[in-house]
């Protein structure tokens, strides 16, 4: 009787989902971060601009209100600066709601995490539980395997005519069981609660 099962058929890739899918909340604080940082880039982009053409610009400095006086209109390089003050403004208040919204999915993600824990756990469960199960089946063809080097030994043969044996399985005599307890999401051993070992992944 064969000790290892035939494989099964590989199962869909699990898709682990992200916090934004998870919760409609932190999605929606994650997109206007997004819109913010979009605009604010577009709010450097021509501040840039405008701060080039003040520059290059080789007319007087004439304040608009000078300007008005002798009934001129407000020069380019006034209304550029006009502009440029308005344009920092608006700058300045988008990087403070910026912070907020940094604030806010801050605060956001712990509710978020426990909704993707929720929804992650039944998948992890069951492969905790396959991993207890191969380690059950690993067990006993390890156990299998000394039972005959013993064999082999008590004959005078020498089992280590046959190249080395899996070490890394610890001694057969004293194995890991890995059996999946009461639903836990652990393989436990069968030792004493003293020598009793978690397995991690």
């Amino acid at each position: 009787m064969a000790i290892f099962k035939k494989p099964a058929e590989a199962a869909e890739p699990y898709h682990v989902p992200s916090l934004a899918e998870c919760d409609d909340v932190y999605a929606g604080l994650l997109s206007k971060r997004g819109e913010l940082n979009e605009r604010l880039r577009a709010l450097g982009a021509e501040e840039r601009e405008l701060e080039k053409a003040i520059a290059a610009d080789p007319t007087p400095e004439v304040r608009p209100s000078v300007a008005a006086l002798p009934g001129d209109g407000p020069t380019a390089k006034a209304a550029n600066r006009k502009k440029l003050a308005e344009l920092r403004t608006d700058k300045s208040d988008h990087e403070v709601a910026l912070r907020a919204i940094e604030q806010r999915i801050r605060e956001a993600k712990t509710p978020a995490v426990r909704k993707a824990i929720a929804l992650i756990k039944p998948e992890w469960d069951s492969r905790q539980r396959a991993l207890c199960e191969a380690l059950a089946v690993v067990e006993k063809a390890h156990r299998s395997l000394n039972d005959l080097a013993e064999d082999v030994d008590a004959e005078d043969i020498g089992s280590s005519h046959f190249g080395n044996r899996a070490h890394f399985l610890g001694d057969a005599r004293r194995p890991y069981r890995a059996l999946f307890a009461g639903g836990r999401t652990q393989c436990v051993s069968k030792r004493s609660p003293a020598e009793r070992t978690h397995v991690r992944g």
